[in-house]
């Protein structure tokens, strides 16, 4: 018996018998079953269905879907080819079970964030597209020639995830003499490619190679500054692009410059993410500059980029700026500001309403950095979330930061990891943040009655009880 596909997997679990059922007495008699969706599979098939299997041996040469009533329809899209090409299914097929054999098939299962309003066939051809870009080879060059598969797939794929790109490789029909000592570090053009995906609202990108093994070499994990400039003009070609993240990759000072000459015209971007790279203070003064004029720019993370003093100083100074985009928040995870570094970040967030969340997580604190931190804390109105996990905050530093958190009204999520403040500290600033969180401040009595009733007050009331009703059973006996 042929289950079609639009019928859902658990209805049919239902219908299946246990094996304590199967087991009972008279289960093995009985003829009828009407659970058994296996009765017909020994019967000749029906002349539909070999009709409908002939259709779909030669769907490539003579495509044929619409034209077959409901049933025979659905019976087709359950049987039909996987590989067949995309240039003829594309514009042909929308049915989402089809796209869902063929992402199973081909890619497994679903690893990322499923994007909104999403649909199996925007994740199919999004991850084909991105198995060509990881695929191609630079030394070909053969970028114009995906033209025709890029234009097909462009409708819908808004987000694009590249997690590798290939290096140079001495192509086959080159003569040993012309092989180069040193490798050509360029990877493949991104300007042709992104040029025909201009629906792309979210791209993601690593310089880098994938699963190398025994072949590992440094030089795979190289990007030219060439590559920084096709990928901030590409940028440029993306007119819905709200998020940009370039991780992982060995970006430098001077790689940075050149994306940021490109991205520093851009006027859609909402999210910049270049995380665990190397842009260091030089990179970050490129950074400053960009969010220094950019008109939607709120999230900037730069995790983990050996960004020091003058790095961070050159970021808040722009975030002084009137013209400095409307950050809502700024992460400086995992960089050695040290204590100077903070000290700059301190003095921005103190004297602009921007941004509404900090992440100062491992910089490297001082033994002076909590008592600033405090005073930052007392006198900010706008602050709405601080990470400052992982620095050494102490016993002194802790006492410095409950002081704050009293005058403090507008801070709502503290994150105090691996501080090494006392737990009466810590449960200080817990009952704090929910002050500001609710209005309501509670004292500690309050919170000790929540937590753990007072016994003598159980006493008295059960005592009271008890003597009310012995009273009343006395008046009772006195009118008897």
């Amino acid at each position: 018996m042929r289950i079609p596909h639009i019928i859902n997997s658990n209805t049919l679990k239902v219908y299946t018998p246990s094996t304590e059922c199967l087991q009972l007495v008279g289960e093995t008699a009985r003829q009828i079953k009407a659970e058994d969706f296996t009765w017909n599979d020994a019967l000749v098939p029906l002349l539909t269905d070999l009709a409908t299997q002939a259709i779909n041996r030669n769907f490539e040469n003579k495509p044929t879907l619409d034209q077959l009533p409901c049933e025979d329809r659905n019976y087709l899209l359950q049987i039909l080819f996987l590989d067949l090409s995309l240039e003829l299914i594309i514009p042909l097929i929308d049915d989402e079970f089809y796209w869902q054999r063929r992402y199973t098939e081909h890619f497994g299962l679903v690893t990322n964030r499923k994007p909104q309003a999403w649909t199996w066939k925007c994740l199919y051809l999004s991850r084909h597209v991105q198995k060509i870009i990881e695929e191609a080879q630079p030394q070909y060059s053969d970028e114009e020639n995906m033209n025709d598969i890029l234009d097909l797939c462009a409708p819908y794929t808004q987000r694009l995830l590249v997690t590798q790109l290939q290096r140079w490789q001495p192509p086959l029909t080159m003569e040993k003499e012309d092989i180069p000592e040193v490798y050509p570090i360029d990877h493949i053009n991104l300007i042709f490619i992104l040029r025909r995906l201009p629906q792309i609202s979210e791209l993601r990108i690593s310089y880098g190679v994938n699963e190398v093994g025994e072949d590992f070499q440094w030089d795979m994990f190289k990007l030219s500054v060439t590559d920084c400039v096709r990928l901030g003009k590409g940028v440029l070609e993306l007119k819905q692009i709200k998020i940009l993240k370039v991780h992982r990759s060995n970006i430098e000072y001077k790689h940075c410059q050149a994306l940021m000459q490109g991205l520093i015209r851009n006027r859609t971007l909402v999210e910049l993410d270049l995380s665990n790279c190397k842009i260091g203070d030089q990179g970050a003064l490129c950074v400053a500059k960009v969010i220094s004029t950019h008109p939607t720019l709120k999230n900037l993370n730069l995790t983990n980029n050996r960004i020091g003093q003058i790095g961070a100083e050159g970021i808040c100074y722009a975030l002084t700026l009137e013209t400095c985009a409307r950050l809502d928040e700024v992460n400086f995870r995992l960089n050695p500001l040290g204590h100077e570094g903070v000290m700059g970040v301190l003095r921005a967030v103190i004297r602009c309403d921007i941004p509404r969340k900090l992440i100062l997580s491992g910089v490297n604190f001082e033994e002076e950095t909590s008592w600033k931190l405090a005073q930052m804390i007392k006198h900010n109105t706008y602050l709405e979330g601080l990470d400052i996990s992982n620095n050494w905050l102490g016993e002194e530093g802790g006492e410095f930061l409950c002081e704050g958190m009293e005058i403090n009204k507008s801070l709502k999520w503290l994150d105090l990891r691996e501080t090494d403040i006392t737990p009466a500290q810590h449960q200080t600033i817990k009952k704090l943040l929910k002050r500001n969180v609710t209005g309501i401040l509670q004292k500690d009595e309050e919170i000790q009655s929540q937590q753990q009733p007072d016994t003598e007050e159980k006493v008295i009331t059960e005592t009271t009880y008890k003597a009310e009703n012995a009273e009343e059973k006395e008046g009772k006996g006195e009118k008897e």
